[in-house]
């Protein structure tokens, strides 16, 4: 079993900066249960684009997507964009307006809806994410909020987000609780993502995780995902994180296919950990321990996903659209040269978002 390589290889899903908590500065050990609160209020992020560049080399990724999450700004994501045009792109996400509010400071969801406009009027980034920002008490009251946030993707033309699974092991169980709480919670429900998608047929989302997030062999989100993908011309699956067997089905089905999977990975967060199950099915998997608790090191989950990727039997055009094809049309990312992807004369492209008629 070896490892996929694609002509063109594009991570739709990484993080660029590292957390460096202050956990020492406290002289305790960190509580992995309150991790994620540690992170938001504790940890000073800074740019890992040289480390991540050096992976990159390695794995032979030509292109990644830069995504904000916790702590992480816009400003150091825009600058490794800057500083190596060929190499990232980005999305962005209201992280003045998210730091403002862990500060103590009253700020609405209009106060996020402005800051995200800024951001994406400058043409620095490809959409917003990671996750997509609801407001309101109940669903109705969110979507709304979601609306939104959608009319502006619509309006430059750019990408969704939407956020599923939620990772087990050291911080899953408190981050589930604050931040998926129920079902109407976009985050704990791909199935809501139905609703949006219909309503806005001419953005592209993308299911982030695919269901998959460090959440170990547990298949719910998975399978609403799929569901999802199956219904929409304008929903693209992230698989990354998929194990060889989770391909089968999204591949056979003909409402999904090659055209809708991406291959993201999260390449960067602490949760790309593998667990090893010998002699079961996944034998390998992503899902975080929660005896060893974070890692101090940085996660290979390039190696990992890419032989994965390496045990199915497709056709190598297909797999370049897997790795790579699908993000270059949707994300409008430039190659060295045309006609790397299959296309054929007779058979119209799946439909992109940009043909796509509005409601």
């Amino acid at each position: 079993m070896g490892l996929a390589k694609g002509i063109f290889t594009v991570d739709t899903h990484t993080h660029g900066q590292r957390f460096a908590v202050k956990f020492q500065e406290k002289g305790v050990k960190p509580d992995y249960s309150t991790l994620s609160n540690d992170m938001s209020t504790e940890a000073v992020c800074y740019s890992n684009a040289p480390r991540m560049l050096y992976f990159m080399d390695r794995y032979n990724v030509d292109v990644c997507a830069l995504l904000p999450a916790f702590t992480m700004t816009n400003e150091v994501n825009a600058q490794i964009v800057k500083e190596f045009p060929d190499r990232f792109v980005a999305f962005c996400s209201a992280t003045k307006t998210r730091d403002r509010a862990r500060a103590g400071e009253k700020v609405t969801f209009d106060d996020s809806l402005r800051e995200m406009e800024e951001l994406l009027a400058s043409g620095l980034y490809k959409g917003f994410g990671e996750g997509m920002p609801a407001s309101g008490k109940n669903w109705e009251e969110k979507f709304e909020s979601i609306c939104k946030v959608m009319e502006l993707l619509r309006k430059y033309k750019c990408v969704a987000q939407y956020h599923t699974s939620c990772p087990s092991g050291y911080a899953g169980g408190s981050w589930q609780s604050r931040l998926m709480g129920h079902y109407e919670e976009p985050y704990a429900n791909p199935m809501l993502c139905h609703a949006i998608a219909s309503e806005f047929p001419d953005v592209p989302i993308i299911m982030n995780h695919g269901g998959i997030e460090g959440s170990g062999y547990y298949l719910e989100y998975y399978e609403k995902c799929l569901n999802v993908a199956a219904s929409h011309d304008n929903v693209y699956l992230e698989c990354g994180q998929w194990w060889a067997e989770l391909y089968e089905k999204p591949l056979k089905d003909p409402n999904i296919g090659v055209e809708k999977l991406l291959w993201g990975t999260d390449w960067g967060a602490s949760c790309t950990m593998q667990t090893w199950m010998p002699g079961c099915v996944p034998e390998t998997y992503v899902n975080q321990d929660i005896s060893l608790g974070p890692p101090s090191h940085q996660c290979d989950i390039w190696g990992w996903s890419l032989r994965e990727l390496g045990r199915l039997n497709i056709p190598q055009d297909d797999l370049n659209l897997i790795l790579g094809g699908n993000a270059v049309r949707l994300l409008g990312i430039k190659t060295p040269h045309t006609r790397l992807f299959k296309e054929y004369l007779n058979k119209k492209p799946r439909l992109w978002y940009q043909d796509a008629p509005k409601k």
